[in-house]
């Protein structure tokens, strides 16, 4: 769905995100409260982020959450210029102490390289994992974020709940505390579950109030992530955001006709570094969907990273596969990167770019 609003957000600069700072309020959010530890400082948005992280993905970078020899030896050696990992080792129901047992900063120090390259901690913000302290210690009773089951399975979170947002913020502080670089934010696409599912299944019956179509539901994502930018940043100013699909939150966010969601989208490229798209490389990707991620994202000044499948190219000879997904990304001016499954128990070897992936000219 086009939107002649978008084409006004590419005037943005760095300067523009300075002043969007803060400046889209939003009725009912929580108020954040820097870390003990936080410096307090003011994270200007100089461009220094964005030419760390170019450098970093043009020597590749792979994502892995388990298995095997997941340790943090074995992850140092890994070969990548930058890492996606699961910071917790051991989930709650399994661990002694009935807490996620996680990397220490020690260890955090050795897979990232002692700052030099950087490592991007998991964090889920459209998902309830049973896993985790907050499913393990959760209050009696039905917690309002505890959301319905979508049809394909997924345990879906209250994302605007007040409740959600204070569990995501302490947990942005117990992985920014392990000396992670950045965080990796996952299922944000999980707005348009939420609006387009009619089959959700809630628990007892009760939805809680809130957002009650996609513009309104994109919007109180893109609030979500922008808090926890906001609260990354107060640990390391020059912590990556990075969100996991969502290539037409933008979109949907402004498909209601009124500035609002303009406005909370300009603010919402301002707070990410890059967007992850997951296959956007295979056979069937719709146009709309390359489109909308180079003119929202890529022209913007948000880099757009592209992991594609093995599996999701059968016919493709594998001493071929890395070369049609480099040439693939090239052209769309995006970082590739190729894992072997969606497993995630293994990193797949770097894609060495030789450069910054061209942009194709208007």
């Amino acid at each position: 769905m086009p939107i002649k609003p978008l084409s006004l957000i590419a005037a943005l600069s760095g300067l523009a995100c300075a002043l969007l700072a803060g400046a889209a309020s939003h009725a009912g959010s929580i108020a954040i409260q820097p870390p003990l530890n936080s410096s307090g400082g003011d994270c200007r948005m100089d461009g220094s982020r964005a030419v760390r992280l170019s450098t970093a993905l043009t020597k590749g970078y792979g994502v892995q959450y388990w298995g095997a020899s997941y340790n943090a030896e074995a992850l140092s050696h890994l070969p990548h210029g930058m890492l996606i990992i699961e910071a917790t080792r051991i989930g709650a129901p399994d661990s002694a102490t009935g807490y996620e047992e996680r990397f220490s900063p020690e260890e955090i120090a050795l897979i990232n390289h002692h700052g030099e390259r950087p490592v991007l901690g998991y964090l889920n913000v459209g998902e309830v994992e049973t896993y985790r302290d907050y499913w393990a210690h959760r209050p009696d009773g039905n917690p309002e974020w505890n959301g319905p089951v979508a049809g394909s399975g997924d345990h879906l979170s209250v994302f605007w709940s007040p409740d959600w947002h204070a569990i995501m913020l302490d947990r942005v502080d117990q992985l920014m505390q392990t000396g992670m670089d950045g965080l990796f934010l996952d299922d944000v696409l999980h707005y348009y579950t939420h609006a387009m599912d009619a089959d959700l299944r809630w628990p007892a019956g009760h939805r809680p109030e809130g957002p009650a179509d996609a513009p309104a539901m994109a919007r109180e994502m893109m609030h979500l992530v922008r808090l926890i930018a906001d609260r990354a940043r107060l640990w390391n100013c020059n912590a990556f955001i990075v969100v996991n699909n969502g290539a037409f939150i933008g979109r949907d966010a402004a498909s209601d006709a009124t500035l609002d969601g303009q406005q909370d989208f300009s603010a919402y490229l301002c707070a990410i570094d890059a967007i992850l798209i997951e296959n956007v490389s295979a056979p069937g990707t719709h146009g709309h969907t390359i489109e909308a991620l180079q003119q929202d994202f890529r022209d913007n000044g948000v880099t757009v990273m592209s992991l594609d499948f093995a599996t999701s190219f059968p016919f493709a000879a594998p001493d071929d596969l890395d070369r049609i997904i480099v040439d693939i990304a090239r052209d769309r001016g995006f970082y590739p990167s190729l894992a072997h499954d969606g497993s995630f128990n293994r990193a797949s070897e770097p894609i060495l770019l030789p450069k910054r992936p061209a942009v194709a000219q208007e």
